[in-house]
């Protein structure tokens, strides 16, 4: 919902619509943002604008004794509710680093612009910050990164590509030393796009064949940045390089097969195209993570399965037809995503893993203290999975 407020109650953690006022009177802005630091903050309660828009669906609300008329009605697209919990020194840590490590990537960009060479010194404070707040809460730090405007995009795209790279090397087991590496070719995969003509990295519509011939360069271009960088690891120059390569060998900027990809690049792909997806873009609005995942999971030859597979365990959000287990006693099949909290489908549960037997169909809407795992039909032989989940599904086979 839309509510207008004075800028005297703007507070950490809400969701700015729109700001009402004098042009010369509205500060430096996005269109829209969260509100992720205390400086941005004051500055608007310091304002002398008429009021400001927040998106409750979006961000943090207000007490209910500030509130005034609400905004006109307009278009909004789910995502995480922040809500009260911005409230929280939790929240409040989390909103802080999102914060900090958009404004390190846009001094990145600017020293780029500069020809000023890339210090990998330089964002090694961010992305400790980022990786323990991975390591502590994982869902609730890449769902605040899903808020981000489509202004925001350029700058905090690599940020979540940094935070989902991290999260899946853990689920795999990686060494600390190469998550830390594979974190940092996150932040930087996609800083050859800063070569990229404006009107082409930003339009609204579909490339011709001629944009997307120069948007392809992005990835090279970035390659030879980081080239003249100090201190570089292997990994984030080959993530740069090659994460729109595709295992079927028709990705680019080489075409190469997946067996000649590094586990980094295939990782670097899945997270980079995952978080495209869940954006809001200049051309697109954003898609639920299940719609994403699901439809990830369709294009055949794109990613690495095991990989992929592995990247939803690492998310805990399972789209509709996916085998789940719950805890030790029953199989089922996800029929219903939970667009409030993804990780908490509603699941028709078909089989008693204890009695190794089928059970009459029972629907459960998970509870917090239910444990959900991917699991795969042929450790458990099923027989002919694709009709046995139409039927759960109540789909023709």
């Amino acid at each position: 919902m839309l509510r207008r407020i004075s800028p005297c109650h703007v507070q950490l953690g809400m969701y700015v619509h729109a700001l009402e006022g004098r042009w010369a009177d509205q500060p430096h802005w996005p269109r829209e943002r969260l509100l992720d630091d205390e400086g941005e903050v004051e500055q608007l309660r310091r304002s002398v604008l008429t009021s400001i828009v927040i998106d409750t669906d979006k961000g943090r609300s207000i007490p209910f004794a500030t509130r005034r008329t609400p905004a006109p009605a307009g278009g909004t697209v789910a995502g995480l509710r922040v809500g009260k919990a911005s409230a929280d020194p939790t929240m409040k840590g989390l909103l802080q680093t999102v914060g900090r490590s958009r404004r390190e990537v846009m001094r990145v960009v600017e020293d780029v612009r500069l020809g000023r060479p890339i210090s990998v010194a330089r964002l090694g404070p961010v992305l400790t910050d980022l990786s323990e707040q991975v390591e502590r809460n994982a869902a609730a730090f890449l769902g605040i990164l899903r808020l981000k405007a489509r202004d925001e995009y350029t700058y905090l795209h690599s940020v979540a590509v940094s935070a989902l790279m991290m999260n899946l090397a853990r689920t795999l087991d990686r060494p600390a030393e190469e998550v830390s590496a594979l974190g940092m070719a996150g932040l930087l995969h996609d800083v050859g796009k800063i070569a990229m003509p404006p009107d082409i990295l930003n339009k609204p519509g579909r490339l011709t064949e001629e944009e997307f011939a120069v948007m392809r360069r992005h990835a090279e271009d970035g390659a030879r940045i980081l080239k003249a960088g100090q201190g570089v690891p292997d990994a984030a120059f080959d993530v740069c390089l090659h994460h729109h390569e595709r295992m079927d060998g028709k990705g680019y900027p080489f075409g190469l097969t997946g067996d000649r990809l590094s586990l980094a690049a295939r990782m670097g792909a899945i997270c980079d195209v995952y978080d495209a997806l869940t954006s809001h873009r200049a051309y697109k609005d954003a898609w639920s993570p299940q719609k994403a995942l699901a439809e990830m999971q369709s294009w055949a030859g794109h990613f690495d399965p095991a990989l992929l597979k592995a990247f939803l365990r690492s998310l805990g959000i399972f789209p509709r037809g996916t085998l789940v287990r719950l805890r030790d006693s029953l199989l089922g099949v996800v029929i219903a995503d939970n667009e409030e909290q993804p990780t908490r489908p509603t699941v028709r549960c078909f089989h008693s893993i204890p009695m190794d037997a089928p059970i009459a169909p029972e629907d459960v809407r998970l509870a917090h203290d239910n444990v959900l795992t991917l699991e795969d039909p042929a450790d458990w032989r099923i027989a002919n999975w694709p009709a046995v989940r139409a039927r759960l599904l109540g789909e023709a086979a």
